[in-house]
């Protein structure tokens, strides 16, 4: 009995030092060792300092911190370990603590009494916590966007699937082994050599895995995902790891394929209609011309009207047409455009009004001289451009245009600016700007299709176009060209 309590003493004083609450009794409840932290709670709570021998039965009792002691010893002087969790308020602040309760023997398996560890988890308790509430979060993040999360481990050929990715692919927890075999029957037959190519392409040349494709659950039902992920690799540089995401995008695909759909039922419906009325739009013009005129005052008066009117027409048909024709560009025509022979081009066509306003047109290609198009596009673009800043000088002052390129990041940007009269900008204005027949200013004379048409070419070679506008202060039109 001795040499087992002096090594219930050695182990209390291996804990000396720390801040654990450590002690040991006897089986009828009375101390037999306790290291420094134990003193002092023990004078914390009870005011008093513990002796060795003392009967802590009435301490359970009386003490809030040592409450939950009775039922551990009594489970541990009944051969069964156990630990329990017992949370208090002090001072306006909630501590957890564990108690565990272990049994000490003599020699013959005999059990002597009981040695209790208490340890403040508080911290632990709050990491769990915030952890369970942040998986909680992710998962209602995960089922508001529809994302389901994954990893594949290679070397076990083993999918770790999150909740909403069990949704996405139609399939049950527990019910359903996720591995890459199994994945390619749930992918459709006609998307699985592109899938297995672009996750190839990830491992093999360390790029995200990107792709949508369609997938086929519940005998029968197609669904489109959105693959993303990435390759992790060992010190040896091989690959030993995937993980990503998988974004069910079923009603965007179908709703850009409706788009599509509709849009090419609406550029066949303006070519049969343009088709339709130019036989007519013709032979009205051609009337027109025959027409004896001077005979009669009010008749010459109502040919004009319907001459101007046919015209009008047969113009709208002609814009019209040419817009679908530029929205069908094809790329495969683009070419690397040198800037400065563009400009060249417009100096040409702008020769007149330039000499006769004195406009002054600077350009700084420096950073890109040359970019990927149509020649004739950025030719009618910027001469376009620098018609509007022309037209919309300010009273008793020459047009100066400044035009460069920069490089950025995502592509290039081409600038235009003058110092024109400029217009109160606002969102809507800016988006009627670019429309068919809208004006950047209602003080000249024109269709305003210009700016249509510029937008049109810009959005055919995958630029966008933007305006900054100030009244008295000019105007600068901004477009980007991705690499």
């Amino acid at each position: 009995m001795k040499t087992k309590q002096v090594r219930v003493q050695n182990t209390i004083e291996i804990v000396e030092d720390g801040r654990d609450v450590v002690w040991a009794m006897d089986k009828d409840f009375l101390l037999t060792t306790f290291n420094h932290s134990f003193r002092e709670k023990f004078k914390e709570e009870l005011g008093s300092e513990p002796q060795v021998g003392m009967n802590l039965r009435p301490i359970y009792k009386e003490s809030i911190f040592f409450s939950s002691c009775t039922k551990g010893c009594e489970r541990a002087l009944n051969s069964n370990a156990t630990t329990a969790k017992h949370t208090v308020d002090q001072s306006g602040t909630t501590r957890v603590n564990e108690f565990a309760f272990q049994p000490y023997m003599d020699k013959s398996g005999a059990i002597m009494g009981c040695c209790i560890w208490q340890k403040d988890v508080t911290q632990e308790v709050e990491n769990i916590q915030r952890l369970e509430e942040s998986e909680k979060k992710y998962g209602e993040v995960q089922e508001i966007t529809n994302v389901g999360h994954w990893s594949w481990d290679m070397l076990k050929n083993e999918i770790t699937w999150s909740d909403q990715l069990f949704s996405i692919f139609g399939q049950v927890p527990g019910q359903f082994e996720a591995t890459y075999e199994a994945l390619m029957e749930i992918i459709h037959p006609e998307d699985r050599q592109l899938f297995n190519e672009d996750v190839e392409r990830c491992i093999k040349k360390n790029v995200m895995h990107d792709i949508v494709h369609r997938i086929v659950i519940n005998e029968g039902e197609v669904r489109y995902v959105h693959q993303k992920g990435k390759a992790y690799y060992d010190e040896e540089k091989k690959p030993y790891r995937v993980s990503g995401t998988t974004q069910d995008v079923t009603k965007d695909v179908q709703a850009n394929q409706q788009i599509v759909q509709q849009n090419n039922e609406l550029q066949n419906f303006v070519r049969i209609i343009s088709h339709n009325l130019r036989g007519p739009i013709s032979n009205l013009l051609m009337l027109s011309k025959i027409y004896e005129w001077g005979k009669d005052e009010e008749n010459d008066d109502i040919v004009r009207k319907i001459e101007n009117t046919t015209e009008a027409l047969d113009q709208t048909i002609k814009d019209l047409n040419l817009s679908l024709s530029m929205k069908n560009t094809d790329k495969e025509r683009f070419r690397q455009v040198r800037l400065a022979e563009v400009i060249k081009d417009v100096d040409v066509l702008l020769s007149e009004e330039v000499s006769k306003t004195q406009a002054v047109i600077r350009t700084d290609f420096s950073q890109v001289e040359s970019i990927l198009g149509l020649k004739s596009y950025f030719v009618n673009i910027f001469y376009n451009l620098i018609m509007n800043s022309i037209k919309y000088q300010q009273e008793g002052l020459s047009p100066l245009i400044t035009i460069f390129s920069q490089k950025v990041e995502d592509g290039v940007i081409l600038s235009i600016s003058d110092n024109g009269i400029g217009i109160e900008l606002t969102p809507e204005k800016e988006r009627k700007i670019f429309d068919m027949y809208g004006r950047l200013s209602g003080a000249t004379d024109g269709k305003g299709l210009g700016l249509y048409l510029v937008k049109t070419q810009v959005e055919a070679m995958d630029g966008k176009i933007s305006v900054q506008s100030t009244k008295g202060d000019g105007t600068t039109f901004t477009l980007h060209f991705p690499k």
